[in-house]
């Protein structure tokens, strides 16, 4: 028989190993890459800015774009445990250890702050782009081989406000994917930033520079047939997210009057975002909430059309949502009043 000392320890010791399993599951990032320079608060200080479970894009404008009505395939994983903002936003993405890149493009409606300002490549389907190394009038470019750094990218670049839109794709160095940045069909140059190791940080400056890593290479000029046509990107490795970057106007703020989106230039067919986020239809449902059972409850902007001003603030100050279904503020925004031009819903 085994004794009641043998058994509470055996009990602890199985408590413990469930305590380490689930903290290890549910860690996210696993640990800190953030560096000095970086823009926006300290990472250890999050619960304290924006309370326990709380995020720094809590409440902002940006919205994922999702490719027939599902997360995109890099972001599948993260969005099955995450609301799909925040997996579009923070991962962690799922390239296959491949690495990543990202261009941020202005957006129609969405000020783009100090986008304009670093500048820093051409797409590949310009006479410019193939013709000067050094064009770089069509937005900001950054990636890197290692996945586990788009993160803390994410979120520099979105408090340094290079406000816009954002698309992403897995595949840095050549072969990494079907269109790799190394390739040389996509962009004419493209910077770095590397993997920050753990317990490394306190020596970390900027992990933006000083690695000479950065794509210089320019387009390959086998690519000159895409020039005046839509770059050939795979859908199934790329994600989007429109009205991106940090801003000052959150909650009940009324937001840019929006009168189409406006994707990365190399999109190419997919769930690209365009369209016009001021219009709603009464029958269009939203994620509300789930049940004690994890059923979801839906409703529709006619349904919260009816509800009284406080429960309208309520249920548009959510951000919760599913593969399928926006939270109000994003499927509502006419009766969630995000507009400021208010247009006749259909």
């Amino acid at each position: 028989m085994i004794s009641s000392r043998l058994f509470e320890f055996s009990v602890s010791i199985l408590f413990v190993g469930i305590s380490q399993h689930v903290s290890a599951s549910a860690d996210f990032p696993l640990y800190s890459q953030q560096c000095r320079d970086d823009a926006g608060p300290p990472f250890a200080d999050d619960e304290e800015h924006f309370g326990k479970g709380g995020k720094y894009h809590d409440g902002s404008f940006a919205r994922p774009i999702l490719q027939n009505e599902q997360c995109a395939p890099p972001v599948k994983k993260a969005c099955d445990s995450r609301p799909s903002k925040t997996a579009y936003l923070e991962g962690p993405i799922d390239c296959g250890g491949n690495g990543w890149y990202c261009r941020i493009t202005k957006e129609d409606g969405w000020k783009n702050v100090n986008l304009v300002g670093d500048y820093n490549f051409g797409l590949c389907n310009s006479e410019e782009a193939f013709g000067e190394s050094g064009y770089d009038k069509d937005g900001h470019c950054h990636g890197s081989e290692d996945d586990s750094t788009y993160y803390w990218w994410v979120r520099d670049h979105w408090h340094r406000q290079y406000n816009g839109h954002l698309r992403c794709c897995c595949g840095w160095f050549e072969g990494s994917s079907s269109t790799a940045m190394y390739d040389q069909r996509i962009a004419n140059r493209c910077d770095y930033r590397r993997l920050v190791k753990k317990g490394t940080t306190n020596k970390c400056r900027d992990a933006n520079e000083g690695h000479g890593k950065g794509f210089e290479s320019g387009c390959d000029k086998k690519y000159r047939d895409q020039i005046g046509s839509p770059i050939p990107e795979d859908n199934n490795i790329c994600w989007e997210v429109s009205r991106f970057g940090y801003t000052e106007k959150k909650g009940g703020t009324k937001m840019p009057s929006v009168t189409g989106g406006s994707p990365a230039p190399s999109s190419k067919g997919g769930d690209s975002g365009s369209g016009d986020e001021c219009v709603e239809k009464k029958k269009t449902k939203f994620f509300l909430k789930e049940n004690k059972k994890g059923k979801v409850i839906k409703k529709t902007c006619k349904w919260l059309g009816k509800k009284n001003k406080k429960m309208k603030k309520k249920v548009c100050a959510r951000d919760d949502s599913n593969d399928k279904f926006a939270p109000a503020n994003i499927a509502c925004p006419i009766t969630c009043d995000l507009c400021d031009d208010q247009l006749s819903s259909i």
